[in-house]
């Protein structure tokens, strides 16, 4: 039986949170600029789509740098 590593799970659920950290402060940041400029949704959808480039770029960034190893 091949033996697993235990010790990755933190560095996975690392990669998921800072997704979902980008989102939601892509969002709230969004959600402000909209109120301040009445502009609703837009900066919204286009911050929290910011924050979700960022997320994913962190995550192949990753991907790559696991790969190399």
């Amino acid at each position: 039986m091949p033996q697993q590593r235990n010790g990755d799970w933190g560095r996975y659920v690392g990669l998921g949170l800072e997704i979902a950290a980008g989102v939601g402060l892509g969002v709230a940041v969004g959600w402000w600029l909209d109120g301040r400029f009445d502009t609703r949704p837009w900066w919204t959808v286009i911050c929290a789509a910011g924050g979700l480039a960022g997320g994913l770029y962190l995550l192949i960034k990753e991907a790559i740098r696991l790969n190399r190893n």
